[in-house]
């Protein structure tokens, strides 16, 4: 039987017709009044720290923004191209002060560990994660878009693929 997650290279339509992302994602949603996040949104002079999100997927788009603020020089800016080293799909466990409780891969680019690894310490180092709405624990899932020169997109703010 063919394994199509032990190809090395992954588009993102590839990713999306196999079911890798059990919801739909912010950036391809067309929602009222949640504002699409950018690469330039994660710039802004706000501080996430003090903004309480109302659900979880602008929770998801605001720790985005937050590991971009942070890891600007690490981030793929434009469109990233057609093949990628790896995609991988994280949920993230957080306590109610924005600290790490657990990282659990939903779908872990196996053949890239030196990726999952980058991924996991590039988590680690955000933290503390912007608080809750009242200060509760959160769980949200993020998808990691990883290009062969070591720079990524998190799917919540990708800027599309070629």
């Amino acid at each position: 039987m063919f394994n199509y997650f032990s190809i090395p290279k992954f588009t993102l339509s590839t990713a999306l017709a196999l079911g890798a992302f059990a919801y739909t994602p912010v950036c391809l949603a067309a929602e009222g009044d949640l504002k699409i996040a950018s690469l330039e949104d994660s710039r802004s002079s706000l501080n996430p720290l003090l903004q309480s999100p109302i659900n979880r997927e602008q929770y998801r788009v605001r720790a985005a923004q937050h590991i971009y603020k942070l890891n600007t020089e690490k981030v793929y800016t434009g469109r990233m191209p057609p093949l990628l080293k790896a995609v991988g799909v994280v949920e993230i466990q957080l306590n109610g002060t924005g600290e790490i409780r657990n990282i659990k891969w939903n779908r872990a680019p196996s053949h890239a560990p030196d990726v999952m690894q980058e991924i996991e310490r590039t988590l680690r180092s955000a933290a503390p994660y912007p608080i809750g709405l009242k200060g509760e624990s959160v769980v949200f899932t993020e998808t990691w878009l990883w290009h062969k020169s070591g720079r990524f997109q998190l799917l919540s703010l990708t800027e599309g693929q070629d």
